[in-house]
């Protein structure tokens, strides 16, 4: 018996609304709405190959000095609660200007807590970045933007190519080789941290912690 014909792959495009929050107005906001045009386009660099786009539907600035300097992950999901735009389709990207680091430098409210432990409304959907990751930022190893594809990344469901270490399914996807922990500078394109698995660590994936500039 024949096998059917595999279907396309259907292409799929995400609306994306990128909030700016800051303590006051004072945002330079026609600089800022030209970096997130360069932050889409980063996005959509990074997703073209699995047929995955993003269109920009709005830039917004947010006057809110609490959130601005938002703290730890009850203040990240309370903050998008508030301003959110969109369904649960949409993307909604925060740059709050002074991010505790305590929060490192991205971060999303994750899938378990919306879906498996319910403990994050479904309208505290979205993600942050830190604004020093921004395509242009002064920061020295993560300043082209690719935090936020990371980031989206785990949005769409993606996990660490370290998750799972050695052992078991790693990130459930067939193609990467396993990968035993974080590595960050990854000078050597034959890492191997987990010799007895097939494949050299994945040290240009976006899903790991590698430099930006080896991505």
């Amino acid at each position: 018996m024949a096998r059917a014909p595999k279907k396309p792959r259907q292409p799929i495009n995400i609306d994306l609304y990128m909030h700016f929050v800051g303590p006051d107005d004072k945002s330079p906001e026609d600089q800022l709405r030209r970096i997130a045009g360069k932050q889409r386009d980063v996005l959509n660099a990074a997703f073209r190959d699995s047929d995955i786009s993003f269109t920009m539907k709005d830039v917004l600035f947010r006057k809110d000095a609490f959130y601005a300097s938002i703290q730890d992950s009850g203040e990240l999901s309370s903050m998008i609660q508030k301003y959110r735009r969109g369904d649960a389709k949409t993307l909604n990207l925060f740059v709050p200007k002074f991010p505790s680091k305590s929060l490192g430098i991205g971060g999303c409210i994750s899938i378990d807590d919306l879906f498996m432990r319910q403990t994050s409304p479904l309208s505290a959907d979205g993600c942050f970045v830190d604004p020093t990751t921004l395509p242009g930022s002064v920061s020295k190893h993560y300043n082209e933007g690719k935090t936020a594809v990371h980031e989206v990344g785990h949005w769409l469901g993606l996990l660490h190519t370290f998750d799972g270490g050695c052992d078991g399914d790693g990130d459930h996807i067939s193609d990467t080789p396993a990968q035993a922990y974080a590595t960050f500078k990854c000078d050597d394109e034959y890492q191997d941290t987990c010799p007895a698995k097939d494949g050299f660590d994945p040290i240009h994936n976006y899903m790991g912690y590698s430099y930006e500039f080896r991505k």
